[in-house]
């Protein structure tokens, strides 16, 4: 008896997602000088990165949020949905820099809290509006497929930069590190996004987080070292 067997191949393992660093958010939600040299679309863009880098949904969710999502009460504002995924009720505050974002376009949007962009076109958007601010360093893009990590050139070659892989996904990405990152406990920010306890994505999310407070660390004990040495010579 002839025996047969089937070929199968081992996935690639994709690496850890890249996302914006809290201090990269910040200078998009801040930096008026920035927001000046914007064009119209770009600035519509900036407005969608901020808010979506802020709320953590799903594109699919966030395109489609209606002004019936927004709760005011006396003190606060709130989003209130049920996501399309995971069916399930989710209540997010919302600060006064994502709230007039939602003024500044209520007029135009319609029944709808945002412009509403394809995600081809926001993608194309979001990569030109990172552009625009510089942050265009080499960084990589690469697989890990069978324990060996092979680097994924563009067509022409060269090393993907930055803002190469910044995509509309990425605003979700961002916003669930950077509630780990300002210390909101996973078991929130887990109702927020919307994942599974013992999800193996969402704790890609924790170790990026992690990754960013132990550099924090390293340089806080520098600045102990450097500082407080020259302090304790002069005493």
């Amino acid at each position: 008896m002839c025996i047969t067997h089937k070929s199968f191949k081992v996935p690639a393992q994709i690496k850890t997602p890249v996302v914006l660093l809290p201090e990269q958010l910040n200078y998009l939600i801040t930096n008026k000088d920035f927001e000046s040299q914007l064009n119209p679309s770009l600035k519509r863009a900036r407005d969608i990165v901020i808010f979506g880098c802020t709320v953590a949904l799903r594109v699919s969710d966030l395109m489609n949020l209606k002004k019936t999502n927004i709760i005011h009460t006396e003190n606060e504002t709130f989003l209130v949905l049920n996501t399309q995924k995971t069916a399930t009720e989710v209540k997010i505050p919302l600060p006064d820099y994502a709230v007039l974002i939602i003024e500044r376009h209520k007029r135009k949007a319609g029944k709808f809290i945002l412009p509403r962009l394809s995600v081809t076109n926001l993608n194309i958007q979001v990569k030109k509006l990172i552009e625009k601010a510089g942050w265009t360093y080499t960084l990589p893009k690469t697989i890990n497929r069978q324990g060996k990590v092979i680097e994924i050139k563009n067509s022409d070659g060269t090393s993907w930069k930055f803002h190469q892989h910044i995509t509309a996904h990425t605003m979700r990405r961002t916003a669930i590190t950077t509630l780990l990152i300002m210390g909101v406990t996973e078991l929130v920010v887990r109702k927020i996004s919307g994942h599974a306890p013992g999800s193996k994505e969402f704790y890609k999310y924790v170790s990026i987080a992690q990754d960013y407070l132990n550099k924090e660390v390293q340089t806080a004990f520098k600045k102990l070292v450097n500082e407080y040495s020259f302090l304790s010579a002069k005493q």
